[in-house]
């Protein structure tokens, strides 16, 4: 396989990743529009949970990605538009999918109790790699 191929086929893996992502937190927003019960608070950690991990593939992605596009400019197979177009599609797709996030991290609710261990998880989301809880 030419370095190009393989390019392409890994930012079509990051595409798929940032897509699955980005489904399963539509799908969790449709059904779910705040928390009332603690089967609401693990169905959202369970989420949290898949997002972070594909968030860390993820990044596997992109830095083979920025690997082989600066070999293949480097060694003159392809033109900085390829990189680039590539590069643009997942910065598109990447900014839809953090106004679902951010959804999801302002849900309401209901019970005080709920409340500290649905905070506990979000900000886990943001700061840190691996899921804690």
């Amino acid at each position: 396989m030419n370095p190009v191929s393989l390019l392409t086929m890994v930012f079509a893996l990051a595409f798929i990743n940032m897509l699955m992502g980005t489904v399963s937190l539509k799908t969790f927003l449709s059904g779910t529009h705040s928390i009332n019960s603690p089967i609401d608070l693990q169905n959202f950690a369970a989420l949290v949970r898949r997002h972070m991990i594909q968030a860390l593939l993820q990044l596997v992605f992109l830095l083979a990605g920025m690997v082989l596009g600066i070999y293949i400019l480097a060694s003159g197979q392809a033109g900085l538009l390829l990189i680039l177009a590539l590069n643009g599609s997942i910065l598109v797709a990447a900014n839809l999918g953090k106004k679902l996030e951010k959804q999801a991290r302002q849900l309401p609710v209901s019970d005080p109790q709920l409340q500290e261990s649905y905070q506990a998880i979000c900000t886990s989301w943001i700061n840190k790699p691996f899921p804690d809880f």
